[in-house]
């Protein structure tokens, strides 16, 4: 298993600040001729670059760059594009022979240390602990990689930690799961989250890319960490959830743009990230199955019929069946995981 933490730098003093602009700048335009001069040759399948630049970087630098280079080449061929690649992100990714990190009991309790860059420049980053990176520190062990990224005037360096997977549970229930647009999360032994409309609407609300959307994005976010991490899945050995690709495409005309801008804020692929993220930590297995008529099925006699829900509520037009829509689709998704082959699986 591998987990993610990422720790601002922007505490790096102006003159810092300036040697990793100019590291930036530098490894793009290295980046780019490697890119010019692997895809002039058609060099596709190679495992490293043998090859330098005239630059001021150092070689193991361009070594690490050049396979950076090689990443992006070979990315756009298994997207079968035909258009030249062009790396214009400040980011870089970085092993251990030019990132040493450091913790600390001092104001900035994370130190990162650049070195092997170029031209004997040494560079140290000072930046903040915080409760992911606790906990990964807890338990995890740091990886020898790291990634140095700039967003805006935004300094951050992402740390990565390893851990070996547990085995999956072979004892324990299997429980089915309806991720909502108004209720996030309904569960077919009854549990349910609370309600998500209000933050749709406040996101519709703020003009995008201001700071108040920005602001309204992160509350959301933090609201499914909280559902999710809350979660008592302790006696659960598969969950089981709908496989919603796509689920916004083709919907143009067929839904009121004032409700497609608030579905736009619907973030299914988040939650199904964090539930496989919590599946792998604790053994269990998800299970992804055909969405088709979950909602409009009967959970007692099996009669589709989309007459039968209405809003929240379910009832059966041929038995009479009546229950929490929700509830009604999440105990189909877990019969469809349980006796009908799955759509996939996360591994």
């Amino acid at each position: 298993m591998i987990r993610k933490s990422t720790i601002k730098i922007d505490y790096a003093n102006k003159g810092k600040l300036e040697k990793l602009d100019s590291l930036f700048e530098e490894s793009k335009r290295v980046i780019n001729l490697f890119i010019n001069d692997l895809w002039e040759s058609e060099n596709f399948f190679s495992k490293f670059v043998s090859f330098k630049q005239n630059t001021w970087l150092s070689a193991r630098l361009q070594q690490c760059l050049g396979k950076q280079a090689l990443e992006i080449v070979k990315s756009q061929r298994r997207k079968k594009k035909k258009t030249h690649p062009e790396f214009k992100r400040d980011c870089l990714n970085l092993d251990q022979r030019f990132v040493d990190v450091r913790f600390s009991l001092n104001t900035f309790d994370v130190w990162v240390k650049l070195s092997s860059i170029g031209n004997k420049v040494i560079v140290k980053l000072p930046g903040r602990r915080h409760k992911h990176l606790n906990n990964l520190l807890g338990s995890w062990n740091l990886s020898k990689s790291a990634r140095l990224r700039k967003i805006g005037d935004h300094y951050y360096v992402d740390l990565y930690f390893e851990k070996e997977e547990p085995s999956k549970r072979e004892v324990g229930s299997d429980l089915g799961c309806d991720i909502g647009y108004k209720k996030l999360l309904a569960f077919s032994d009854g549990r349910q989250s609370s309600d998500f409309v209000q933050i749709y609407e406040k996101i519709a609300r703020k003009k995008q890319k201001s700071k108040a959307f920005d602001r309204a994005l992160v509350e959301r976010n933090q609201l499914i960490n909280r559902e999710i991490n809350s979660l008592d899945l302790s006696s659960v050995k598969s969950l089981i959830v709908e496989d919603l690709k796509n689920v916004k495409k083709r919907t143009k005309g067929r839904i009121r743009k004032q409700f497609m801008n608030k579905l736009q804020r619907w973030t299914y692929p988040k939650v199904l990230g964090k539930f496989a993220i919590l599946c792998e930590e604790q053994g269990i297995s998800l299970i992804k199955v055909n969405p088709a008529y979950t909602s409009q099925t009967c959970s007692g006699c099996g009669l589709v019929d989309k007459k039968s829900r209405n809003g929240e509520h379910f009832l059966c037009t041929g038995c009479g069946m009546a229950m929490d829509a929700d509830l009604n689709a999440s105990i189909n998704i877990l019969h469809r995981g349980v006796y009908s082959p799955p759509a996939g699986s996360y591994p």
